[in-house]
């Protein structure tokens, strides 16, 4: 089974949000992007371009939020997390934020600096596992 949600920006390629397989919910690489196609948590001013790497970190939340719920899923059936950043200077604002979602008992997790990600406003990604609610 494959899922797609209308709450979420469009897929920029052919993959869904979601593929269920023995169980198991695989999402696709799931970003800050919102549904106008613009990142959250980026600020342009004067020619600068900052990162807010706390909240992209909450729209990314939110996006595994919304496509869980599609399957009644809620973030308590996450098992495995794989966060990739574009720079590691950002892991104390993004391990701060994850620290405020799941505790000890939470998803086995991974964090790895990656050179970029699809769009170069993106600088933290979620690979997520969950469970199939019951």
């Amino acid at each position: 089974m494959s899922i797609t949600t209308s709450e979420r920006p469009k897929s920029l390629a052919n993959y869904p949000f979601l593929r269920e397989a023995g169980g198991l919910l695989f999402l696709s690489g799931v970003s800050a992007r919102q549904k106008d196609g613009t990142i959250a948590g980026v600020s342009r001013q004067a020619g600068e371009v900052s990162y807010d790497v706390a909240k992209q970190f909450r729209a990314i939340i939110a996006n595994i939020t919304e496509t869980l719920h599609s399957v009644n899923g809620t973030l308590s059936d996450l098992v495995d997390v794989t966060i990739f950043l574009t720079d590691m200077a950002y892991y104390p604002a993004m391990n701060g934020e994850y620290n405020k979602w799941f505790g000890p008992d939470g998803p086995a997790r991974t964090t790895v600096g990656v050179s970029q990600l699809p769009h170069p406003d993106m600088v933290v990604e979620l690979k997520v596992v969950a469970r199939r609610p019951d």
